[in-house]
């Protein structure tokens, strides 16, 4: 709009020189100029060339959620994020004096600060509101004059050594908490931080300037060269240049929302250089991946999937900004690649952090980083964004439904740093704080924008929470128990009537959907689709949909066993060894089961899984009472053998693994592995 209204004037302007028969050429030129500029906006505004297809709403609009989700929303919120002792971490940053090259510490305030303020939002949480303000205030006094608002001891850094080698990743989250709040709240003084904080980096990397070389290698001599240890400027060696390249997405971020040119064109300099500074030609060879002939894990000797995810994100942005098909291809070929091949049951990525060969995926140990799941989840979010495919509102309803809240402790809210298929509790959850603990409460936080998202006036159904959506006009109310149950019902709320067009998620899993608009059967429901219903919507207006869920064994496909190996750094690699056991696992729709010994009270507790017991998968189970009401259901009872002798198992839905605690038993020692719990068993 603002460019037409531009060319418009211009045009009339110099019709009106015309006209006072101005000669010469040169004086209307630069009158024309002066003329345009002063009306070419310079302030805030967002410059895009590729529109989303679908926007998240408002986080502030989407209240009053219930039912297990907002149960574990509520324990991320009072029990973590209100109690962590965030002001030891402020302290950590406001003193500045770290040299070390641990990085847990300093990532601590940029993760809880955007956490807290989502949270406290959603929620009209004011005392943690007001929390979490002070607790910017008091990062944001802390921010150098030169921009700098991370850990490092200001001795330590020099023209010659602007950062220590973890800091572009832990100032990465530091950057979006203060763009998040400022889009949040209009808080001038987070974008003006945020803004400093990207002029420390223009400052000292750039053309001319530093680079984010991960190895004192430079080519020929890194080409193809495999590394270990540590980097200077982009974190470990190991991940190839891509820790330090990953403030392509904050920056980029920092261009959508200010228009300054010098801030797009930072970031093409550093994606433009990955080729070069990984020296694998690491960006490059994505196209391959999007060919089908390489996987994402043969584009340099380790793929970290956490870090490749958040590159993944600014190669988004900068899709959106330049309309450059070639960066969405290389996003969506990779993230194909992953979906079809290292991503789990449940929905989780990431193979002890990394990305490994074929369909190498072992069921316990280091699998499914908790960070990994939360950089997965906001890529997949921003690619159902882009383009409105539907399967990447699927993938990110299975994270959701399985794996997202197996992270978290029931009670304590705390997240682990892994959660394997297969594996022990509650060892595991208490450590830290460290990387994971933080993702968990942001991923947690952030689930809200995951809901619903709005164009014009289609607005999108995209995860069936019980919640309130509270719009400026359209209001409803989403009463379910989903997916416990398999009835969803949408009620509207609105005062006055609304014309939308009401754009329902039909999962892809769901073979017979069902929907009725005000008792009346709506035809040809297509599963994998949104399925839009369009009127002018008044209150009392009903939608009821039905998504029935097949019950069923799945025999697990790619099974092996596995060998460990490691690099010269102690990463952990793998190597297939066949096997002639397969193990199967109970589904039930989209929801994930597991044998977990806390809830099977019958059996002996020392009972291993996968020496001791065998299932019957010839039946189905059947439901029975839930042992707990806070728990997501329904239960389920099957056939099986323990030593030989037959015994009734109960299997729960995965996402309840984080229970431990139980009120005729005094609590197992943290550390202790009390528990197992297994998704894949061995059956007769």
């Amino acid at each position: 709009m603002q460019k037409a209204f531009i060319v418009k004037i211009t045009s009339g302007f110099n019709y009106y020189m015309s006209k006072i028969n101005v000669r010469s050429g040169f004086l209307l030129l630069v009158i024309s100029v002066l003329f345009i500029t002063s009306c070419t906006s310079t302030g805030k505004e967002k410059t895009v060339k590729v529109e989303a297809m679908e926007r998240p709403v408002k986080i502030s609009a989407v209240k009053n959620i219930t039912g297990f989700f907002g149960h574990r929303m509520d324990v991320n919120r009072k029990n973590y994020l209100e109690t962590f002792p965030i002001d030891k971490y402020v302290d950590f940053i406001v003193k500045r004096e770290h040299t070390d090259w641990n990085w847990t510490q300093a990532e601590q305030h940029g993760k809880w600060v955007e956490s807290a303020y989502l949270s406290a939002i959603q929620s009209d949480d004011q005392a943690l509101l007001a929390k979490a303000k002070d607790v910017l205030d008091r990062i944001i006094a802390s921010q150098e004059e030169s921009g700098y608002v991370g850990a490092t001891a200001r001795d330590f850094r020099s023209a010659e050594r602007p950062v220590r080698g973890m800091d572009p990743y832990e100032l990465y989250f530091v950057f979006h908490a203060f763009m998040t709040v400022y889009e949040e709240t209009g808080n001038e003084e987070a974008l003006n931080a945020a803004e400093k904080l990207a002029g420390y980096f223009l400052e000292y990397f750039g053309p001319g300037k530093q680079e984010f070389w991960p190895s004192d290698l430079r080519p020929p001599e890194n080409i193809r060269h495999k590394l270990a240890g540590t980097s200077q400027f982009a974190g470990h060696s190991v991940h190839y240049s891509w820790e330090g390249t990953l403030l392509a997405d904050p920056v980029t971020r920092l261009y959508e929302l200010t228009g300054k040119q010098k801030y797009l064109d930072w970031s093409q300099w550093v994606v433009s250089n990955i080729d070069k500074w990984s020296g694998w030609d690491s960006f490059s060879r994505l196209d391959s991946v999007a060919d089908g002939k390489l996987g994402v894990d043969e584009l340099q000797p380790y793929v970290h999937s956490h870090t490749f995810h958040m590159n993944f994100m600014g190669f988004l942005r900068l899709y959106r900004i330049t309309g450059d098909e070639s960066l969405l291809r290389k996003v969506t070929g990779a993230w194909n690649d992953i979906n079809e091949r290292q991503m789990y049951i449940t929905g989780g990525v990431s193979v002890a952090e990394h990305y490994e060969h074929d369909y190498v995926k072992p069921l316990s140990g280091n699998i499914v980083e908790t960070c990994a799941t939360m950089s997965w989840m906001q890529l997949t979010q921003m690619l159902l964004e882009l383009t409105g495919d539907v399967k990447y509102a699927d993938a990110i309803e299975k994270l959701m439904i399985n794996h997202v809240f197996a992270a978290q402790a029931a009670e304590e809210g705390i997240c682990r740093y892994h959660t394997p298929p297969n594996g022990t509790k509650p060892n595991g959850y208490f450590h830290g704080p460290d990387c994971c603990t933080a993702s968990g409460h942001r991923i947690i936080s952030l689930i809200p924008t995951f809901v619903y998202a709005e164009n014009g006036k289609d607005f999108y159904i995209n995860q069936y929470l019980a919640s309130d959506y509270e719009g400026d006009a359209f209001k409803f109310r989403i009463n379910t128990t989903y997916p416990e149950t398999d009835k969803i019902e949408l009620a509207i709320v609105s005062e006055d009537p609304v014309d939308k067009n009401l754009m329902l998620r039909i999962p892809s899993w769901c073979k017979t959907p069902e929907v009725k608009l005000n008792g009346n059967i709506i035809r040809e429901v297509t599963s994998g689709t949104y399925l839009q219903l369009s009127q002018k919507w008044k209150k009392g207006d009903m939608v009821e949909i039905r998504f029935p869920m097949e019950e069923k064994w799945i025999t697990r496909a790619h099974h092996s066993d596995y060998t460990m190996y490691y690099l010269p750094g102690g990463e952990h690699m793998y190597r297939e060894v066949p096997t002639e056991i397969i193990p199967s696992a109970f589904m039930r729709g989209p929801v994930v089961y597991a044998l977990d010994m806390f809830w099977n009270t019958q059996l002996d507790a020392s009972a291993d899984l996968n020496k001791d017991i065998r299932i019957n998968t010839s039946v189905l189970p059947v439901p029975v009472q839930k042992q707990d009401d806070k728990m997501l259901g329904p239960v389920y009872e099957t056939k099986g053998f323990l030593r030989g002798k037959e015994v009734k198992l109960v299997l729960t839905p995965f996402v309840n693994i984080g229970q431990w605690t139980r009120t005729d038993l005094p609590d197992p020692d943290r550390h202790s592995s009390a528990y197992t719990y297994g998704i894949w068993l061995n059956h007769m």
